[in-house]
């Protein structure tokens, strides 16, 4: 048998993808007997939500549940009052205040108080706490896989460095910090990964660590693990997995969900192009706002923005390359690492010359507009008509037949040259997982 890894990325809102192909792929069972299907968990913010419910052993259904109750995400996404936003001090709060929109204590509450309503381990008195106020330790006891490792990435505000929320007290790359293991709860683990900056949440995490001897208690600071460009925390798991079970590469299975990628397609550099015919589609597409952008203009308050929605991003999938270039050299792509991420980026039409939206979305009632209010939604979808617009999305990529559908992003390559890594469609990607034994 295989060393199996779930790693699930980050994205807010999106990450009802996740839940929605967990659903398709192992059917409306529980979250321990997902997991006990896998010897190592690794998430990122939206993604460590999920793995959270999981833990708390919610039936996938429930879950998706979650995502798509506008009151429970409300408590997640709590908005900051006016004067909230408005409470600045000097130049340089002010212009922070015209970012955040979300207060960070609430969320921790609100994440407390939606997975202990949900658990029902809890309120059948099998377990003394709530699984959510659980140290990650104690976890894989819980879940009956004593040998599951649980990890959840955060980023430390005054260190300024990645750290990794573990549940495996004698991991091989913890051993550098000399024998101390500081251990937080899941509600904090998982609040100081989903904590975005600048355009999100109006402070960093407050979370309380402590040594498992209890000899030192403290309070640190956390913003999203995205910061320290581990929003897709495929590549922290592998070698996480690798230092601690010395298996061979061949020994590897990794299911790698992403929360969707996408964009308007970016053709800046084509009004500058020697070749007559990218030049020719940038003339073309000049005023064509909703699905190319052509604008090289930039600012002081667009390179803010631009910059805190970027750590959300991992164009073009470097990690999953990176860690599928430690399982295969070769990129023969034979190795068993499968990645699951629809891709919702504007397409070239062939007859019009123009950018639009995938023909699946061309060919429904009211399609193209969806697609373009879906390319224009944040991580943070609160309203029930944008959650709407990611579950429809789901429709049209999570396609077990022949019928027209949402590409799946590639490791790398692309279709048209037939040399990529990965898998082109959803059902060719599930296939390929079923092989992964």
């Amino acid at each position: 048998m295989s060393y199996k890894i779930l790693s699930l990325d980050g994205g807010g809102s999106w990450a009802l993808v996740q839940a929605r192909v967990l659903l398709d792929i192992y059917g409306d069972i529980r979250g321990h007997e997902i997991l006990r299907q896998f010897d190592m968990a690794i998430a990122n913010s939206g993604g460590s939500l999920v793995l959270a419910c999981l833990c708390t052993d919610m039936k996938i259904s429930e879950i998706i549940g979650v995502f798509k109750n506008q009151d429970e995400r409300e408590q997640v996404f709590s908005s900051l009052t006016l004067l909230e936003r408005l409470g600045w001090h000097d130049l340089a709060s002010f212009i922070k205040s015209l970012g955040p929109k979300y207060s960070m204590k609430r969320k921790l509450e609100g994440l407390r108080k939606i997975l202990t309503d949900k658990d029902h381990l809890f309120k059948e008195k099998v377990i003394s706490k709530p699984v959510i106020d659980t140290p990650l330790n104690e976890l894989p006891a819980i879940i009956k896989k004593d040998t599951l490792q649980i990890l959840i990435v955060g980023f430390d505000y005054f260190h300024e460095r990645v750290s990794f929320f573990r549940s495996n007290t004698k991991s091989e790359t913890d051993k550098f910090s000399a024998g101390k293991f500081y251990q937080v709860t899941l509600a904090h683990a998982i609040h100081s990964s989903s904590n975005a900056p600048i355009s999100y949440f109006d402070a960093p995490a407050e979370i309380n660590v402590s040594l498992l001897n209890g000899n030192d208690k403290r309070t640190t600071w956390y913003w999203d693990g995205a910061v320290s460009g581990f929003n897709n925390p495929v590549l922290a798991g592998l070698i996480e997995a690798t230092t601690n079970n010395y298996k061979s590469p061949q020994e590897y299975s990794i299911l790698s969900l992403g929360t969707g990628t996408g964009s308007q397609a970016i053709i800046t550099d084509y009004e500058y192009s020697t070749d007559p015919n990218l030049k020719a589609i940038y003339d073309k597409n000049k005023n064509n706002k909703d699905f190319a952008v052509t604008s090289t203009s930039s600012g002081f308050i667009q390179d803010i923005k631009k910059m805190s929605e970027s750590i959300l991003d991992d164009p073009p999938d470097s990690a999953t390359f990176i860690a599928y270039s430690i399982l295969d050299p070769s990129l023969s792509n034979t190795a068993n690492l499968v990645r699951i991420n629809p891709c919702t980026r504007a397409v070239f039409n062939d007859s019009t010359g123009l950018y639009d939206a995938p023909e699946v979305y061309r060919n429904m009632e009211g399609g193209v507009q969806k697609f373009i209010d879906l390319m224009d939604l944040g991580m943070d979808a609160v309203k029930d008509e944008e959650v709407n617009l990611i579950d429809e999305m789901c429709n049209y990529f999570i396609v077990n037949d022949n019928s027209s559908s949402l590409p799946n992003q590639l490791i790398r390559g692309d279709t048209g040259s037939k040399i990529f890594l990965g898998q082109p469609t959803y059902k060719e990607a599930k296939a390929k997982w079923a092989t992964c034994k």
